[in-house]
């Protein structure tokens, strides 16, 4: 059965609307009468029907709350250094919506040169946000990450029980850490051409541990993936 995003649910009522609403009329083809899913992002999901529907909207009737909990109960976050070329970046966001991240913080670093030069992110976090929201309908989670504004990486502050920067050229395995407890992991991505030395340094002296993914040299997206699945695999529900 189809899944949609909805807003709050209101005396038993919600509403399709902008693209989820096209989506319903014009691609699928949905009608009144016609039973689909929806969850509002914030861990609740409900079956519905359609009550009506007009070109911008579509009206539901709440028939039951589902009570499903697809999410992980790790609290995870993605610091994800803004690459040149933005499809990589988009890549990660589903990808690691799909695998359970919490957080998305996307981070200009000194090799992020693009990044450097864009004062106005509004247009690309919603684009942003629209892929996680797609993602979360497929992979059937209840609750949409966040995506957060980019910060520079000066002023990344992180409180996690473990924070790991992936960094090539040294550090430990993850399977180091294994024996460690956690209910919150946080891990560190550069752009392509990884981070600068001074970068790592700032970053270990707040609490970032260097890790390494193997021998091979990974793209930032895949590495992204790579780490977050193993994060998951450790301290989350994968496996």
């Amino acid at each position: 059965m189809r899944r949609f995003k909805i807003d709050k649910v209101r005396n038993g009522e919600a509403y399709l609307r902008g693209q989820e609403a096209r989506h319903a009329l014009k691609v699928l083809r949905l009608k009144k009468g016609d039973e689909i899913i929806v969850f509002d992002g914030e861990g609740k999901e409900y079956l519905a029907v359609i009550s009506a529907a007009s070109p911008t909207s579509v009206k539901l009737k709440i028939l039951e709350e589902t009570n499903v909990n697809r999410d992980s109960p790790l609290d995870s976050t993605l610091y994800m250094g803004i690459t040149n070329k933005v499809q990589k970046l988009e890549l990660a966001i589903q990808k690691t919506t799909e695998l359970g991240v919490k957080r998305i913080v996307p981070v200009i670093c000194r090799r992020s040169s693009t990044a450097q030069l864009i004062k106005n992110w509004e247009g690309k976090l919603r684009r942003w946000r629209e892929i996680a929201v797609n993602a979360s309908k497929q992979c059937g989670r209840t609750v949409i990450p966040e995506i957060s504004e980019p910060v520079k990486i000066e002023e990344i502050e992180d409180s996690s029980d473990l924070s790991f920067v992936l960094w090539e050229k040294g550090g430990k395995s993850f399977k180091d850490y294994q024996s460690y407890s956690a209910s919150s992991v946080s891990f560190l991505v550069g752009p392509e051409g990884g981070l600068e030395k001074e970068e790592i340094e700032l970053l270990k002296e707040r609490g970032f541990k260097p890790i390494y993914l193997g021998k091979r040299i990974l793209r930032a997206e895949t590495a992204a993936i790579a780490g977050m699945t193993l994060i998951q695999y450790i301290w989350g529900d994968l496996g």
